[in-house]
């Protein structure tokens, strides 16, 4: 069973009263059940807590957290997994469970051999004023110029925050390119969940020809996602974290033999961190000891 936020809760409530195998909950909805009773974990036999650095990473889940261990039996397996983890992740983990083994496949950490990786650099003229407005609009202008010379069925465009993807969405659409359609399909959290999902699905399903689809997003569609023919990926804000970086341009060149292009978007400072990025990429090392940085 499925208990999350944004679904009704009478018939999830309902659904309860039923002997569970296996449930699956998002933080918020599993506090509010324990809480009030509606959920018992006397006989829980193993937690599984999927893309757990993100967890970690909201103050609100170590609550949350604390909860479930305090309500299951000490002889509950806890399963800790994610496709990057930072080290500050790493030792809280330890400091909570001293004998947690790692168990650690070969593509941790680490892109698609099939990804393609083109660093644009987007700081403008050395001597043109420098500000997030120029910045912007010379990423803009980079990614429709790319829209226009590459034309691909399914592009991922990530940014950092709302406004700016509703500023990318609103580009795009005044962008005319003639002999073929432009759709762009949002998603992000001021979006209503029934719409998020509905744009989400008619991305992942759609192979109409002569028309360009463009998911706009936040990392809200870096984790958990697995699309099948996502041509490029956009960069358009420089990830705040390296690891977050390796996400959101895993999105495409996906499953064996998959193929993809990802094009990064940086200025100032941002271009010699990505430029280190691409380079551990190519040697086959892990990027998690490559410094972030906050914009």
């Amino acid at each position: 069973m499925v208990v999350t936020g944004g679904f009704r809760q009478r018939t999830q409530l309902e659904n309860l009263r039923q002997e569970l195998d296996i449930l699956i909950a998002t933080p918020g909805r599993f506090m509010f059940l324990i809480k009030e009773g509606y959920l018992q974990l006397t006989n829980l036999k193993c937690a599984v807590l999927d893309e757990v650095d993100i967890l970690f990473s909201d103050e609100d889940f170590e609550t949350a957290f604390q909860c479930l261990i305090n309500s299951s039996p000490i002889t509950t397996q806890y399963l800790f997994v994610t496709a990057t983890l930072p080290m500050d992740i790493y030792n809280k983990l330890v400091e909570s469970f001293p004998d947690c083994e790692l168990v650690s496949g070969p593509g941790m950490h680490r892109t698609s051999p099939g990804l393609e990786e083109f660093l644009v650099d987007c700081s403008g003229d050395e001597t043109a004023e420098k500000s997030l407005d120029t910045a912007f609009i010379n990423k803009k202008n980079a990614l429709l110029h790319l829209v226009e010379n590459s034309p691909v069925p399914k592009t991922i465009v990530f940014c950092n925050k709302i406004d700016i993807c509703r500023k990318v969405e609103n580009a795009l659409k005044r962008f005319d390119r003639k002999g073929f359609s432009i759709k762009i399909l949002p998603f992000h959290a001021a979006l209503d969940q029934g719409r998020r999902l509905a744009n989400m699905e008619e991305f992942r399903r759609s192979k109409m020809e002569n028309i360009s689809l463009f998911l706009v997003c936040t990392d809200r569609a870096s984790r958990g996602i697995d699309f099948e023919g996502v041509d490029h990926v956009v960069l358009f804000d420089y990830p705040r974290d390296p690891s977050e970086y390796v996400r959101r341009v895993g999105r495409t060149a996906r499953g064996a033999g998959g193929k993809g292009k990802a094009f990064i978007f940086a200025v100032g400072k941002q271009v010699s961190l990505a430029r280190r990025i691409m380079e551990r990429n190519k040697k086959g090392h892990p990027v998690h000891d490559v410094p972030s940085i906050l914009t």
